[in-house]
């Protein structure tokens, strides 16, 4: 990576001093190298372990960073056709900061969400005309990061286990509590925001990756045809 001087799993080699520049690698075991990620023998796996790296690091610093304090404010669409639950959830998240649209059922809800952009769904499950797990299915489809916490009875007919499978990233039981839903929403969100940035460093890592493969490549490609050419003069 062009941020780092020395590859993470880089060791000098005790036999010949420390800072002479070849060692070996903690990651492939016996791998002998410069510390330089340009060189790696194996690039696929060093992003595994960089990325698994991040993601620990992103998780530890937003935990410490959010104790005692709520995520960003954010714009939510709350789903649900009854009335009164539906003003029980915005008056929760509008406590907080938040703001809130509001639809009375899934197909309501697909034609708010192709007009206005939202950070997260909330939405019940057993609705008229499209229910919760088409919904979240059809948003899932059109929007595949989208956060969305399902409100539950747990009746058989709509099991937790096929509101997790439809994609949800969260479901809870009615009745709730302020406290509970507070907690759980907060908790999706900071998860949420935890994984962009995961593929955001991915993606970078990536990039870094294939530009230093192609400046490799194009490195061995010049003295190539340095050889040659020196092989052309003494013919």
């Amino acid at each position: 990576m062009s941020t780092l001087k020395k590859c993470t799993f880089y060791r000098d080699a005790e036999s010949l001093g420390i800072g002479t520049g070849l060692g070996h690698c903690d990651l492939l075991g016996h791998a002998i190298c410069e510390g330089d990620v340009k060189f790696c023998e194996n690039p696929r796996k060093l992003l595994n372990e960089l990325s698994e790296q991040r993601k620990k690091e992103l998780k530890k610093a937003k935990e410490e960073g959010n104790q005692g304090k709520k995520p960003s404010n954010y714009s939510i669409l709350v789903v649900d056709d009854t009335e009164a639950l539906r003003k029980l959830v915005v008056a929760f998240l509008s406590k907080q900061g938040h703001q809130c649209a509001t639809a009375g059922n899934g197909v309501e809800a697909l034609s708010k969400i192709h007009k206005d952009k939202f950070d997260a769904v909330i939405t019940d499950i057993v609705m008229p005309e499209m229910d919760g797990i088409a919904l979240t299915k059809e948003l899932l489809s059109l929007y595949p990061n989208i956060p969305i916490m399902v409100m539950t009875g747990y009746s058989e007919k709509y099991p937790a286990e096929s509101v997790l499978t439809a994609g949800a990233r969260d479901l809870i039981g009615k009745p709730f509590s302020y406290n509970e839903f507070v907690l759980r929403f907060n908790k999706m969100m900071t998860d949420h925001e935890i994984s962009l940035e995961i593929e955001s460093k991915q993606r970078e890592i990536l990039v870094d990756i294939q530009k230093q493969s192609s400046d490799k490549i194009n490195g061995l490609q010049r003295e190539i045809e340095t050889l040659k050419n020196r092989l052309s003069d003494k013919e």
